[in-house]
């Protein structure tokens, strides 16, 4: 995952890289109920962690990385950072919430993280990664699955699989890695 979204080179200082990259992970692990990882030589080179709107919600309820309150006192306790960078960060978690929020409803079936080692791309790990979501959700009824993307990011696979994009939206935090921000968001309609 370090590859893919290389967190020490877009978030500054140190601290800073290592709270985004364990919320990206441990987050996307504590509100998943369905997770899966292909492994090649015993190196995990893609995972899928996404979310089932019709199975049950993880009963920890985030605790492995604690309350928002929490994240946000981590935040604010960061050395080597000023407050308008500290205070910078928190308000783009929370203008890409809000911006993401006009496009996916909270609860829905959604890929919370979904990524494969650029040097195992091209290989079919990532299809079978996303059919499996697919058939996990099929099997339970689930009509619609939401996938954000950056609009630089893995569009192309997407559109490949079938997804229609439903629109673009501002995120601060896509901003620190991605040129303008632009978020986006697709939608894979799931044929009964």
């Amino acid at each position: 995952m370090s590859n893919a979204w290389k967190f020490q080179e877009n978030f500054q200082p140190k601290e800073l890289a290592d709270i985004n990259e364990y919320i990206y992970t441990t987050g996307s692990i504590a509100l998943s109920n369905y997770k899966k990882v292909i492994e090649v030589d015993n190196k995990v080179v893609s995972f899928l962690f996404g979310f089932n709107e019709k199975l049950s919600v993880p009963s920890h309820d985030f605790q492995k990385i604690g309350s928002k309150l929490s994240l946000l006192k981590t935040i604010m306790m960061i050395k080597n950072m000023s407050f308008f960078d500290k205070f910078r960060m928190i308000k783009a978690t929370f203008v890409h919430e809000m911006n993401k929020a006009k496009l996916v409803k909270h609860g829905s079936s959604e890929i919370f993280l979904f990524v494969t080692d650029p040097e195992y791309q091209g290989k079919g790990y990532g299809q079978i990664l996303f059919e499996g979501f697919v058939k996990n959700c099929k099997d339970m009824g689930v009509e619609i699955i939401h996938i954000e993307t950056n609009t630089l990011g893995a569009s192309s696979f997407y559109e490949r699989v079938d997804c229609v994009h439903k629109g673009d939206f501002f995120s601060p935090l896509h901003a620190y890695t991605t040129k303008g921000g632009q978020a986006c968001v697709y939608t894979f309609k799931i044929e009964v």
